[in-house]
């Protein structure tokens, strides 16, 4: 079946009126939103002709056993349902998001779905033919449409499927108690594909816990920049005016990074910079400026002084009608080194930075690096081309990191442990690092969620070197300027900026704000502070009558009102304005806290003396908690007074 077909059989299906599609159809629909290979794979089935299904009087009396029946899925379908959902039920009634390898007859996972306190519930299926018997039976399209319950086929299962499971509501909280729940015997003869899903699934929350880190230090410093940086970024170009001003002017970009590849293309670069829109990341400026190629913009996104250095050089006339994308959280002195150039200040997608709410001047750059931004903009640009040249993600000949000309030394990152993905053009791996790893990942995932949307867009990675970034088209970067050539780049005049009367309105606006953000942080610390000192009186006294053997005489009503006053405190993250400052620099704490928390929380209690060292352990360990976000609060509102001298 070809994708045409597929498409017009889904939309054919789709345009039906509710009554006259079967439940099979409701099952598909749902699944083609997330996973159109297994949508298609599941069409293409007549009939099933591996497995055999038999039903009997009852409802859940339903077995599924090999077409050579040499295997059944269960010996009594219902007495061994009935068991398996009671014991299942006892185990993991509390976890908010469950992992089950195989999807069985259906019954179990219907059981399941009952308790609401499970948010999140992924099944693999290794057999295709086994989703399409239990889609005939069951109608599980509600929770599918809903993302509740993603049934996938392990085989069709990607790398960014996993990326987009692991972002999935409760699913990363649940790292630590993670379990691969196996449904039933049956599956004892997929041990391989069991072991590379759990591979998978460890592998993405090991990337994902650092993606959010465990230091609040950095997005501190951010923070403090960004502050500092409102009046520069008032008097910049505004984003919205090079959108509004530039989009669809051209149809090709050319984002411009820096790996050992780039000195090969540079001369094919240099022909074609008057035919497509040139955006190179922050260190490959000094290598284009030398080269004579003029970008027309130039993206950095670091908040370290030493990215600072691209830009140590005199504004001359090369830099003129270059725009240079710049993240307000970026260090003073790149500020500096940029006075008398075209500057264009970015608010990045970050929860301080929402909370301005100033579409003027944000909202991109969601990457971690420069060359994100620089995709970003490209996009928003509404390119209909882009390509990629210098992005290696991975080491040259002689371990080099960089290409020649980079301002630092080519080989400041040897110390770094080396990692292997596969190479550019699909044959052997490239020695690669942690952080480029990071960043191809991330660009696979925002890359796919583009092409499901854009399928027209033409994506290049013409770096010819380096790793695979899967979802791009690999090709030669002179092959691919043969189709470039004949667009002529038209001349833009610099976007306008905002006037005077504009500028002092929304400073005013940014300083009522700040203002807000501290007022609100002190009342917030205030009553931390005074909840943490009432429970760490109730668990020294806890802790004291346990070591005399007295825990009869714990006063587990007054740690009974203590959790409770935790979870009302807890109220305030909710807080739209929690959730726009104070929460930047608690989120990495936060969501590593969240990890042993959540170990106690889904913990089965059956008796009372349970219950009771359950909750003990619970408050005791939200004591460490509060006086850690008490410390980030004050750290925060402290740093804010200090960056915002422009408000005095």
């Amino acid at each position: 079946m070809t994708e045409q077909e597929f498409s017009r059989k889904i939309e054919a299906i789709a345009k039906k009126e509710a009554n006259k599609i079967t439940v099979f159809e409701k099952n598909l629909l749902a699944v083609a939103i997330y996973s159109a290979p297994l949508a298609k794979k599941l069409l293409e089935i007549n009939t099933n002709e591996r497995f055999n299904l038999y039903t009997g009087k009852d409802p859940i009396d339903i077995n599924i056993i090999a077409a050579d029946g040499s295997r059944y899925m269960y010996e009594n379908p219902v007495s061994d349902v009935e068991k398996q959902l009671e014991s299942f039920e006892k185990a993991y009634s509390l976890y908010g998001s469950l992992f089950i390898y195989g999807l069985g007859n259906g019954v179990l996972l219907k059981g399941i779905l009952q308790n609401q306190t499970h948010k999140t519930i992924v099944v693999f299926e290794p057999e295709i033919e086994i989703i399409y018997i239990v889609f005939h039976l069951f109608d599980f399209s509600k929770e599918l449409f809903s993302s509740r319950l993603v049934i996938a086929s392990s085989e069709l299962f990607t790398p960014t499927h996993y990326y987009a499971i692991s972002r999935m509501k409760d699913v990363l909280s649940h790292a630590r108690v993670y379990n691969l729940y196996i449904n039933c015997s049956f599956y004892d003869a997929y041990h391989a594909d069991m072991n590379k899903i759990n591979e998978n699934i460890t592998s993405v929350f090991i990337h994902r816990l650092k993606e959010i880190g465990n230091d609040s230090t950095d997005a501190l410093i951010g923070i403090n920049h960004t502050t500092a940086h409102i009046p520069d970024m008032l008097e910049s170009i505004p984003l919205k005016n090079i959108i509004n001003q530039r989009t669809k002017k051209t149809k090709t970009a050319i984002i411009v990074s820096t790996g050992p590849s780039l000195n090969k293309q540079l001369e094919l670069l240099k022909q074609i910079q008057n035919h497509a829109t040139i955006i190179s990341v922050d260190s490959s400026y000094p290598i284009l400026k030398a080269h004579g190629i003029k970008p027309d913009y130039v993206t950095s996104i670091e908040r370290e002084e030493c990215t600072s250095e691209f830009f140590n050089s005199e504004s001359s006339e090369f830099d003129k009608d270059i725009i240079f994308l710049i993240a307000t959280l970026t260090h003073p002195t790149t500020v500096k080194y940029l006075k008398g150039r075209n500057a264009a200040y970015i608010l990045r997608p970050l929860p301080y930075e929402l909370g301005f709410e100033d579409d003027d001047f944000g909202y991109l750059a969601s990457g971690q690096s420069a060359a994100h931004l620089s995709f970003d903009i490209a996009m928003a640009l509404e390119h209909e081309r882009i390509i990629f040249i210098g992005q290696d993600l991975a080491y040259g000949e002689g371990r080099s990191s960089h290409a020649k000309g980079h301002v630092f030394s080519g080989d400041y990152d040897k110390n770094q442990e080396s990692k292997y993905t596969i190479a550019y053009g699909g044959e052997g791996m490239a020695e690669t690092m942690e952080v480029w790893n990071l960043f191809r990942q991330y660009f696979e995932y925002i890359i796919a969620i583009i092409q499901r949307k854009n399928q027209n867009l033409l994506i290049y990675n013409c770096t010819e070197g380096g790793a695979r970034i899967a979802g791009t088209i690999e090709k030669p970067f002179k092959a691919v300027l043969e189709e470039v050539f004949d667009e002529i780049k038209p001349s833009m005049p610099l976007p306008t900026k905002l006037n005077e009367a504009q500028q002092k309105a929304k400073l005013k606006k940014y300083k009522k704000h700040i203002q807000k953000i501290i007022a609100f942080g002190k009342d917030l610390q205030d009553k931390c502070e005074k909840l943490f000192l009432e429970l760490a009186k109730q668990i020294e006294i806890a802790k004291e009558l346990q070591e005399l053997g007295k825990d009869e005489q714990i006063d587990f009503e007054s740690l009974e009102k203590i959790s409770a006053k935790l979870d009302k405190l807890k109220e305030s993250f909710n807080d739209k304005l929690f959730k726009d400052t104070y929460y930047t620099i608690t989120s990495s704490f936060i969501h590593n806290q969240e990890l042993e928390l959540t170990a106690i929380k889904v913990r089965p209690c059956n008796t009372d003396e349970e219950k009771k060292q359950k909750l003990l352990e619970w408050v005791s360990v939200h004591g460490h908690w509060l006086f850690s976000i008490a410390g980030m609060i004050s750290a925060m509102r402290e740093n804010l007074e200090k960056s915002a001298l422009w408000l005095k």
